[in-house]
Order: C-alpha cells, then sequence, then structure tokens
C-alpha cells in the first residue's frame, strides 16, 4: 500500500536539478557587468578632465554663430550733367510674423500662445484656456487694426497684403509637401523592387540592413504629420519706408506689438519722379525661375523690369555681403560684425540733358491734352519725341506719354499701381521705341532717296500734278483733298518740301517695289535700331516676300504705292526714323541710338588723377557709325536741299509752323492714314542746323491729326529749347 504524498517531505527535500541557473548569480554577474561599464565611463570622464577639460569649457562659452546675408547696394543713374536720376535709400519695413498674419489662425500656435499666459494651475481649466484663446483671438485682431492705422493703410488694403503672404506661403508647403510624398512614393517603389529573399547575404549585410531600414523609418514622418516650412516661422513684409514716427511707437512700445519687428531695406528712389521714366525703367520682385544656385540674388529681391534698369541689371546690381551675429547660450546678442561688405554696383552716366527732357515731355502733355480737348470722345491715345546727336547717336531726351511714377513700383499704394497696369492708355509702354505705326509722308524720304539712287529719273525734271493719280477719289495728294487742286509742275525737291503724293506715287511705279524695300533696309526700317533698352520694336517693312504673311495676298501695284507714301502695312518707331534722319545729316552713316555714355568714375585718391585709373573694366562700347554702301553724296545733297525748302519755301509743309530765319531748320511732316475713325497720325523729322547738322529731333503723336498742326509746332518749342540751352552753337 503505498504511503501517502507529503508536501513538507517536498519542501524539505534538496533540489537536485543541477542544470537550473541561479537566478541571483546572473543578477550579480550583471550587477558587476554595470559596475565596471560605469567604472570606465567614470574613468573615461576623469581623464578627459584632466587632459581637455579647460578646452571643452571653452568651447561651450563659445558664443552661437548666426550668418546672415545682406543686401548689396545698387548703382545709381545719373544725367549727363551729373544730376541723380536713381539711387538706393536706406529705409526701415514693418515685418510681422506669420502665425499673426494665418487667417484662422493656426491651432497648435493658438492654444500654445493661450496657454504661455496662463499659470500652470489656470492651464487645467478648459474653460479658462479656452476664454483665453478667445481674448488672443481678439487681440491678434485689434493689434491688425492698429498696425494698419498706424501705417496709413486701410483695413481692406492690409487684409489683402495679409492674404496674398498666406497663398504664397501655401503654396510653397504645398510644394514642399508633394515632392515629400513623391520621395515616399519613390522609397516604397525601391523596396518593393528590391528582392524578397535574402538568404545568400551574409549575416553582417542582414544586420546592416536591418539598422539602415530601422533609422531609415525612424527619420521617416507620417504621411498625416503636415510639414511646417520655414516660412511659417518667419516674418513677413506688411509696409515699408516707415515715417519716424511709426518707428519711435513700435520701439518704445514692443509688448504692445508682438509679433512684430523692423527690417532694414533699401528703397529704390527715382528724385525726379516720372521724369525720363521710360528711360529708367523700374524695379519689381524676382521671380522663383530666375533664381540659380550660382545666383547672388535671394527670394524677395527687386530686380530691373524695364528701361536702363533692366538693360543694365548686371552692372546696377550690388553684390550681396555676409553679415554674423553672435549670439549666448540664452539668445542674447554679443556681437555683429561683417565679414564681407556688401558691394555697391556700378553707377551709370547718361546721355540725356534733364532740362531738354523735361521741356520734351511737357510739350507732349501740352499736345496731347490739346487733342484730348478738341474731341472729348477721343479714344486715349501718346505720343514721342526723340532728340539725338545726329554724329554720335547719343540721345539728349527720349519723351514718351503718357508716363508713370517709378518711385510706385519701390512700395507705392497696391490700388496706384494697379491703376497704371490697367490705364488704358498704356502708360507702361515707351513709345520711342515700342510705338510702330504707319509714317505717312515722312517716309518720303526714303522713296526719294530710292529715286535719286535708281539714276533712270532726272530730280530736276518737272513733274505736273494735277492732284490725283488716275481717278479723282483715290491716291490723291493732300491738297487736292482740302481745296480740290493739285501742286502743279515739281521737281523732286518741291515734292518733299510741298509733301506732293502724286509725284512720288508716279516714280515709285517707275522704279518698282524692289529699290523701295532695299534702301528702306540699308536705313535700318524694319530692323532695330540697337538702343540700349530692352523690347525694342523691330517695326514692320512690307516685302514682296513677306506681304502673302501680312496681308495674305501677293504683292500688287497698290502695295507699291501705299509704300512709296508711308502706309499700307508699313509700320515704324520715332527711334527708327531718328536713325534715318541722322543718316541724312550726318553724311550716310548709321549711327547706334545710345543713352549710357559710360560708368561714373569711382573716387580718387588723394593726388591721382582721372588720367591715372584703369579704364579697362568699362563695358560700355558703343558701335561707331557705320557707312551706308552706295550711297552717293549728292543723293544726301538733293535730299537735304527737299528737307530744307519744306522748312524755308512759304509753300513747304512746315513753314508756317517752324521757320526762323535765326535757326534754319531742315525737316519733313507725316500725316498718316489709319483704318479707324481715332484719328491720323502727326509726324515731323527733321535735324538743325542745315549748314552743319548736329541734332535729329523726331515728333510722333498717335491720333493728333494733320501733322503741320500737331507736331511742328512741338517741334519748334524744342529747336528753341535747344537753341536756349547751347546746343546749336557754331562753336
Amino acid at each position: 500500500m503505498p504511503r501517502p504524498f507529503s508536501w513538507h517531505q517536498l519542501h524539505a527535500s534538496p533540489a537536485t536539478d543541477d542544470a537550473s541557473v541561479d537566478p541571483r548569480r546572473r543578477l550579480r554577474l550583471c550587477l558587476w557587468a554595470f559596475l565596471i561599464l560605469v567604472g570606465v565611463i567614470f574613468g573615461r570622464v576623469i581623464q578627459l578632465e584632466v587632459s581637455q577639460g579647460a578646452a571643452f569649457r571653452h568651447e561651450a562659452a563659445k558664443p552661437l554663430v548666426r550668418q546672415e546675408s545682406l543686401l548689396g547696394v545698387r548703382g545709381r543713374i545719373l544725367a549727363r550733367n551729373g544730376t541723380v536720376l536713381a539711387y538706393d535709400k536706406q529705409t526701415l519695413a514693418l515685418a510681422v510674423h506669420y502665425r499673426y498674419l494665418e487667417e484662422p489662425p493656426n491651432p497648435q500656435w493658438l492654444r500654445s500662445t493661450a496657454r504661455a499666459r496662463l499659470s500652470r494651475q489656470e492651464r487645467k481649466d478648459p474653460q479658462r484656456l479656452t476664454a483665453e484663446m478667445a481674448r488672443v483671438r481678439a487681440d491678434r485682431a485689434e493689434m491688425a487694426r492698429r498696425l494698419a492705422r498706424l501705417c496709413g493703410l486701410s483695413p481692406d488694403l492690409w487684409q489683402r497684403r495679409s492674404a496674398a503672404i498666406q497663398t504664397r506661403v501655401q503654396r510653397i508647403s504645398e510644394t514642399v509637401d508633394r515632392r515629400r510624398q513623391d520621395r515616399s512614393r519613390r522609397r516604397a517603389e525601391a523596396k518593393t523592387d528590391q528582392p524578397k529573399s535574402a538568404a545568400n547575404r551574409s549575416w553582417p549585410a542582414q544586420v546592416a540592413d536591418f539598422i539602415r531600414e530601422f533609422l531609415e523609418a525612424s527619420m521617416e514622418e507620417p504621411e498625416e504629420t503636415r510639414l511646417v516650412i520655414a516660412e511659417e516661422l518667419d516674418y513677413h513684409i506688411m509696409a515699408e519706408d516707415l515715417p519716424l514716427n511709426v518707428v519711435a511707437e513700435l520701439e518704445t512700445h514692443p509688448e504692445t506689438y508682438p509679433g512684430v519687428k523692423l527690417l532694414g531695406q533699401r528703397r529704390r528712389v527715382y528724385p525726379a519722379g516720372a521724369l525720363a521714366s521710360h528711360v529708367l525703367g523700374h524695379l519689381g520682385p524676382i521671380q522663383p525661375d530666375e533664381l540659380g544656385e550660382t545666383s547672388d540674388y535671394r527670394p524677395g529681391d527687386r530686380v530691373g523690369r524695364t528701361g536702363l534698369e533692366r538693360q543694365y541689371e548686371g552692372l546696377l546690381h550690388g553684390r550681396r555681403g555676409l553679415g554674423v551675429d553672435l549670439m549666448d547660450h540664452s539668445g542674447r546678442l554679443v556681437q555683429s560684425r561683417h565679414q564681407q561688405d556688401p558691394g555697391v554696383g556700378r553707377e551709370l552716366v547718361l546721355t540725356l540733358d534733364p532740362a531738354l527732357q523735361q521741356t520734351a515731355e511737357a510739350l507732349l502733355d501740352d499736345a496731347i491734352q490739346r487733342r484730348n480737348l478738341q474731341d472729348e470722345q477721343a479714344s486715349p491715345a501718346g505720343g514721342a519725341v526723340v532728340v539725338l546727336n545726329a554724329h554720335s547717336g547719343a540721345i539728349l531726351a527720349a519723351a514718351s506719354a503718357p508716363r508713370f511714377d517709378p518711385n510706385l513700383f519701390s512700395g507705392g499704394p497696391d490700388n496706384q499701381i494697379d491703376s497704371v497696369l490697367h490705364d488704358p492708355a498704356h502708360p507702361l509702354i515707351d513709345r520711342t521705341t515700342k510705338m510702330a505705326i504707319a509714317p505717312g509722308s515722312v517716309f518720303k524720304i526714303v522713296t526719294a532717296l530710292a529715286i535719286l539712287q535708281s539714276s533712270s529719273i532726272d530730280p530736276e525734271a518737272p513733274f505736273l500734278c494735277r492732284g490725283y493719280l488716275y481717278q479723282p477719289d483715290s491716291w490723291r495728294c493732300a491738297l487736292y483733298r482740302r481745296q480740290g487742286i493739285g501742286h502743279g509742275d515739281v521737281t523732286l525737291a518741291g515734292a518733299l518740301a510741298q509733301s506732293c503724293n502724286v509725284y512720288f506715287l508716279h516714280h515709285a511705279l517707275q522704279i518698282g517695289a524692289g529699290p523701295l524695300v532695299d534702301w528702306a533696309e540699308r536705313l535700318g526700317i524694319g530692323s532695330p535700331t540697337g538702343i540700349d533698352l530692352p523690347d525694342e520694336s523691330t517695326g514692320t517693312l512690307p516685302a514682296p516676300q513677306s506681304i502673302a504673311a501680312l496681308e495674305n495676298h501677293p504683292w500688287r501695284k497698290t502695295d507699291t504705292l501705299a509704300l512709296s507714301i508711308g502706309q499700307g502695312s508699313l509700320q515704324v518707331t520715332p527711334m527708327q526714323v531718328a536713325r534715318l534722319l541722322a543718316a541724312v545729316a550726318n553724311g550716310g552713316s548709321l549711327v547706334t541710338p545710345h543713352l549710357v555714355s559710360g560708368l561714373a568714375l569711382p573716387q580718387l585718391a588723394d593726388g591721382q588723377s582721372t588720367a591715372e585709373l584703369d579704364r579697362s573694366d568699362d563695358p560700355i562700347r558703343v558701335p561707331p557709325p557705320a557707312p551706308i554702301p552706295d550711297l552717293r553724296p549728292a543723293t544726301l545733297a538733293a535730299l537735304r536741299e527737299g528737307l530744307r525748302r519744306a522748312v524755308a519755301d512759304p509753300e513747304g509743309t512746315a513753314h508756317p509752323g517752324l521757320w526762323m530765319e535765326a535757326i534754319p531748320t531742315a525737316g519733313k511732316t507725316g500725316t498718316a492714314e489709319t483704318d479707324d475713325d481715332a484719328g491720323d497720325h502727326a509726324w515731323f523729322a527733321g535735324f538743325v542746323p542745315i549748314d552743319h547738322p548736329k541734332i535729329v529731333l523726331v515728333v510722333a503723336l498717335e491720333h493728333a491729326g494733320n501733322a503741320d498742326e500737331a507736331a511742328v509746332p512741338v517741334a519748334k518749342r524744342i529747336v528753341l529749347r535747344l537753341q536756349q540751352l547751347g546746343y546749336l552753337n557754331t562753336r
């Protein structure tokens, strides 16, 4: 009979399983290993303290370094007499943190800002926290209203600027997020393409793969996590060129304006306002596609958009500098210095005479105003005046109307900029180089030259003008349309002086379209003049090989007739006409119109003369005048005689409005018909003085009517101003 089982015996019996491990022994081993590791670390600490402790403490005491890109100083633009037409001015701008502009406010920011206002105990009360968040919203809105009023901005304008900033930041954030998703997708696709089995890989390689995947997974952000880009943590400019009273208010009450700071800026200033605005141009924000890895520009920089500001951007732009701020570990500024001083752009010296430019612009404005008063229903129009040196191409005046104030694009009110951009008169268009219109009878200078060069027509032979070519209702002279009579017997010089259409129509048919087009091309019609301004119009020179593309039909006799008197598809710019007249005046050479004569000399050291300066780095190179091949001096003499008689003869078209015995002037009027009911274009192109031509002047007025009534009076006032300023002296 078996004995009953006793738990006491089981408890009292010794353990007989030798394979079991004593846990106390394992714990002792772990403890000793831990103590040894701590001892090693402690020993290393003592060794570092003894050998490098001082060096580590010195390194820890070093301030934190923060680098900042410094905007360079843009070069000035000077008139020929040294008058400053454009320069950079140091100003202060109001910048507001993005979280104070964002609508609706960022929830995390709103909550953290509210919690920062409460004590630790108050943060535990949900109702108290909600009420404080509402106060943060109200304070933020009140500060926006206060800042808008302080800066002279309407609440609506402040809101529009805030919305524009938020739209830009959100667009950047979406782009960054889209790129992040693309990277994640490519990474997932790469993992899918990898072999599933790792049986053939060694165990160290498998361990390395595991560690790499673990680290990549730990660094990856969840797809639902929204990235916070730098622009969301930055300050954005809301108002520029702050007055001193605004600066004083912000600096003396910083606690009233949280999330606000002042930023130093450079503003482009044009002291003369709208004077020569098309020549100078204006600045505008740089576009993202214009930024490159090697570019010296940064987002938000302003670059030349039109005029000389754009043409010479590379010279005017000042190289960026580098500023270094040293901060202690609590964030306080210890020191600020320039590691690299910002550069200063080169200074342009122009050929423009500001006094003559001002006169030309005033005369243009008066002429346009007279036109508008005569017809209050007239469509918006403008005009241009060009005055240049006949021998060098140096431009003394290049006036275009209507104009704009380039200061608006350097921080002007948005509503004023919008009015300029949407003005039906297009004040941003430089009509000296971009207004391509029919020249009318001014082109008869080219037709006369082609007739003279053909040698098949005697310029002294009289031609009977009865007022029309074939029929009284077409291809007529202006005299016939007004008085019903013709010019009678006229020579080439007389035809130029009296602007006889029939003479040039008849002889153009005799020589054909070929010589007309050929000499027009040689005189620069249909080609850019090479002026140092961007986006110059080439105009349109119809030819037998191009007429199909222009008018969808082959060349016809009527095309030759229209071209000979400056009508049809022919379009020229005032600058092209000025270049043409310069060739007639200077003996047959095409000049290159230019506005920049060179770069300003750097400031001289004591005792240094200008002769000692190295001008090899001056990139301004004006091509010399180019003689027109095969142009005979006798042809030019006959042309100048006809242009002289247009002003001097009582029957000349410009005689009543321009003849002055003391200042003999030569020139040609032109009244170009248009296809619409807006009125004819009025032209005058000429040179002065006759015996020794120095100055070429061109006046072009859109839809101003008869040239002798609209353009010639403007030309006379300019000639008088040239005499007053000393440009017509014989010395």
